[in-house]
């Protein structure tokens, strides 16, 4: 988490602008419970390229409104989305007094297109989290220190579970593991011990399918409520969130690739075999699939996917393979594919005014 030094000397609450990676969990959380706890830990690596930048004006508040909003989105009214939000605020209103005074518009815009099989949602509310904490912050002439991003990770969490993770960068751990110190539901955890082979790692996203999804992230965790399944996978989550934590560590990339494919494959699976069932999966996303397993095996390059809740591949490498992985996917991909998004590990949420 950066200042810019523009942001050092003097602070304004007029205009507050944050930048916040979005993330791609490697470990999945899926199926959650109350007001958005998680049924397992998750771990996930924040990305670097994929961003939501937000600009928040404040204004004098004129109406008698509880909270009086406008929500612009690459320079449009969004009108689902302001509502989203509108309804977060209210839920959290005691944690922002200056709305009682204070009248908000939001403009924001994503790095990456919409639709992209990058989580937007984590990245606009890690954003608004980061915009809102930081007026309080200001309002309390308090700095930014720890604690800042600690509260910032839980109120994001109440607007987008996965939301949390992105605000630290690197590797992040969502969610009680009762074998990992530190772990909690409410916010997520900086996993610090990382191998130098898992420092800069790249994420290139395969986009298949640019459409929306039939069927919404929260509609699927809902199905794991009754899920005959659920109770196997949620303890199979830990204990992978458990031994990706040590793997990290130990810089092993043949238990990275076991783990990070396996839970890619597990999180589809939930979602055929619900009792609501549903396919995500499209035939491109298998043909990559396979073409990058082949391309491992041929070169004994540690490459590997991941998917989030839809068809999108996501192909993880070190960056001391960049070159080589790029080429294959750019030779490969290049006709068959929508577009090709080059991404990589990001340090997390930057200030920029």
């Amino acid at each position: 988490m950066t200042l810019s030094k523009n942001n050092q000397s003097r602070e304004s609450i007029g205009k507050i602008v944050w930048r916040c990676p979005s993330n791609i969990a490697i470990v999945k959380y899926w199926g959650k419970k109350g007001n958005q706890i998680p049924c397992n830990s998750s771990v996930s690596m924040t990305l670097s390229k994929s961003f939501t930048e937000i600009e928040l004006s404040l204004s004098e508040k004129k109406t008698d409104e509880k909270i009086s909003l406008n929500y612009f989105f690459e320079g449009k009214k969004n009108v689902p989305f302001e509502e989203r939000v509108r309804k977060y605020l209210s839920d959290q209103y005691k944690y922002f007094p200056f709305l009682k005074n204070y009248a908000l518009e939001f403009k924001s815009h994503n790095s990456f297109p919409h639709s992209a099989g990058i989580a937007s949602s984590a990245s606009a509310f890690g954003a608004i989290a980061l915009s809102l904490l930081d007026v309080s912050r200001i309002l309390r002439k308090q700095t930014i220190n720890e604690d800042f991003f600690k509260k910032t990770s839980e109120m994001a969490r109440l607007g987008s579970g996965s939301a949390c993770r992105s605000i630290f960068g690197e590797f992040a751990l969502w969610g009680k593991n009762n074998s990992i110190s530190g772990s909690d539901n409410r916010f997520a955890i900086l996993l610090e011990e990382i191998h130098e082979n898992f420092r800069n790692f790249n994420d290139s996203i395969l986009i298949i399918e640019n459409e929306p999804k039939k069927v919404s992230s929260s509609a699927g965790h809902s199905l794991m409520n009754e899920h005959p399944y659920a109770k196997n996978r949620f303890l199979q989550a830990n204990n992978r969130s458990f031994h990706l934590k040590n793997v990290l560590k130990t810089g092993d990339f043949e238990e990275f690739i076991t783990i990070a494919e396996s839970e890619a494959l597990t999180l589809h699976a939930m979602m055929m075999t619900s009792r609501d069932y549903y396919l995500l999966i499209k035939p491109g996303t298998l043909i990559a699939i396979e073409k990058i397993m082949a391309f491992r095996k041929e070169t004994k390059i540690p490459v590997c996917f991941t998917l989030d809740a839809g068809p999108n591949v996501h192909v993880l490498y070190p960056a001391s393979e960049k070159n080589k992985v790029e080429i294959f996917l750019n030779n490969m991909f290049k006709n068959s594919v929508k577009e090709i998004i080059f991404d990589q590990m990001g340090k997390g949420p930057e200030k920029i005014r």
